[in-house]
């Protein structure tokens, strides 16, 4: 046992050392809005970056390789290289559109090879009522290693795809090497067509017919956004009106099911959706047209019954704002801002834990200062392939804390270092769903390697904050006399709430009766401590009246 902890240690040494061989880099740059970027290279909060050349007001999109060195970013316009300037042949693309109508992933099995996916709006001759579905192959080796589009290879139509509609998506082959590209096709009858991208090309599309998307667009509408889970098992649908459309994928087969739609009573346009990290909830940010007044409200994804899905809603926070949401690889919600006539909010807010109750989910005003530059409602859209997450139960010192891999295909091992060397030992595991116990509050690194049947490795890491333990004393169990009121202090903290027995929510109480006296005291992520005593309060006795002397 000895030799094989020994052993074990060494391994992870040697392996996160040399993290940077695994690590996952692709969404660490982000382009967006008006010359605005931030990096996540550093952490979170990310940081600024002042480079951009984009101006974009709806949808970008950034590839970056798995070390996060920035590659390329797009509009659907233009593609401009990680020297921000226009890359070769990267000017005239056709998909610069009010929809999310560019997607950009690599051609698998293929390292310099990118496909550029984009839903025409230029609509040249013959004009056609709907966008065409066009692809573009940037080489990444052409232009001394800046990359260029390959002559020839701009602006191609996919064939039978000349009546798109709206945005588009891509999602993961479950072989986690391929990519489905999904489609609206506005053509009767109404459809959604999905492609899979494999190192032999863009093969014949899988066909799914779709009420739901039928009835936007008897209705004149087109698909504005296509949020898939992480998981790529269900995907979410807005149209720029009051209803959202929920539908499940299969991403082996490429098939798609209509499940239903849904509304938030009072809200005029249901504007951004997003899926939170452990794929359990639906974030939707949601307008009204007439004021600056706006929500984000949240919804059980799990949930495939229209009725339980809409009871499940709860109201996550009022705003003075609107825009779109995104899953950062920090595994929070970033959201950008826009007011009913202002562009100009040069900064981020988020929601930190959206995982945990919404008491708790930490939603943060003005999170990343951008430094004047504009978010334009805009954030990048990424294939959510990329991630290796860790999830996590709690936030307390003292308390056993599970951790759980977010990871595609299921691992062939796991291990971890939960960034606690004081535990000697226990600070490593090879469990699937391992526990630990932090015993000191303080930032925690925790970090995961995945090890797949084919040999390929994903890390992830984890800056985990542990909160003090709430530790009240309310002192010993004692006897006291009648008449002398007893303080009971939990101690103050200006965070903290209080519940005690006696129904009170103050640090301290006053008590005069005999009795035991109970205290809970909660942080504001929900670690809870308690403690309790015994007062006896003893009778005193009247001492009688001396008598009055005469003189």
């Amino acid at each position: 046992m000895k030799y094989k902890l020994l052993y074990y240690y060494i391994f992870l040494l040697v392996v996160f050392s040399h993290e940077i061989l695994f690590a996952q880099g692709e969404w660490n740059n982000w382009y967006f809005g008006a010359k605005a970027g931030v990096t996540f290279q550093n952490g979170t909060p990310p940081t600024v970056l002042m480079n951009s050349s984009m101006y974009v007001s709806t949808i970008s999109n950034v590839i970056s390789d798995s070390s996060g060195q920035l590659l390329l970013y797009t509009h659907g316009g233009a593609i401009w290289n990680r020297q921000h300037q226009y890359m070769l042949n990267g000017y005239g693309l056709h998909g610069f559109n009010n929809q999310e109508s560019v997607v950009s992933v690599p051609l698998p099995g293929n390292h310099s090879l990118y496909y550029v996916f984009t839903n025409d709006m230029i609509r040249l001759p013959p004009s056609l009522p709907g966008f065409t579905f066009e692809y573009n192959i940037v080489d990444m080796a052409l232009d001394n290693g800046l990359g260029g589009i390959i002559p020839g290879y701009k602006n191609i139509i996919v064939s039978g795809a000349e009546l798109s509609e709206g945005a588009i998506t891509a999602v993961v082959h479950r072989n986690n090497s391929d990519y489905w590209i999904i489609v609206p096709i506005s053509d009767n009858p109404k459809r959604f067509h999905s492609y899979l991208l494999t190192k032999g090309g863009l093969q014949p599309p899988v066909i799914s017919i779709s009420p739901l998307l039928t009835s936007w667009m008897v209705d004149g509408l087109i698909p504005y956004q296509i949020r898939v889970s992480p998981d790529g098992m269900k995907f979410a649908v807005t149209a720029h009106d009051d209803r959202i459309g929920v539908f499940s994928f299969n991403p082996l087969t490429g098939v798609i099911t209509s499940l239903f739609t849904f509304s938030i009573p009072g809200f005029e346009i249901l504007y951004s959706v997003v899926y939170s990290v452990s794929n359990k909830y639906l974030y939707v940010m949601a307008r009204k047209t007439s004021s600056d007044h706006h929500s984000i409200w949240r919804y059980n994804a799990s949930k495939t019954d229209s009725t339980e899905f809409v009871k499940s809603g709860e109201k996550v926070v009022d705003l003075n704002y609107y825009g779109k949401m995104q899953l950062g690889p920090d595994n929070k919600l970033y959201i950008s801002k826009r007011r009913l006539y202002s562009l100009d909010f040069d900064s981020l807010s988020v929601i930190k834990y959206p995982d945990l109750p919404v008491s708790q989910c930490g939603y943060q005003d003005n999170y990343v200062a951008l430094q004047g530059r504009s978010t334009r409602e805009c954030l990048p859209f990424f294939v959510q392939r990329y991630f290796a997450y860790i999830h996590h139960s709690g936030f307390c010192q003292g308390a056993s804390i599970c951790f759980e891999p977010n990871t595609w295909p299921p691992p062939d091992s796991l291990w971890w270092d939960f960034g606690d060397p004081s535990s000697g030992v226990a600070n490593f595991s090879n469990d699937s769903t391992p526990e630990h116990i932090f015993n000191t509050p303080g930032i925690y690194t925790v970090k995961m390697i995945v090890r797949h049947v084919d040999m390929r490795y994903d890390t992830a890491t984890l800056n985990l904050t542990i909160e003090p333990q709430p530790m009240p004393n309310l002192g010993p169990d004692r006897m006291v006399c009648q008449d002398q009121p007893v303080i009971l202090n939990a101690g103050f903290n200006p965070q903290w709430t209080y519940l005690w027995s006696t129904g009170e929510t103050t640090p301290t109480i006053t008590v005069t009766n005999t009795g035991t006296y109970s205290v809970t005291v909660t942080s504001p992520n929900g670690c809870t401590g308690s403690d309790e005593v015994v007062l006896s309060i003893i009778p005193g006795s009247t001492p009688e009246p001396k008598p009055i002397k005469h003189n």
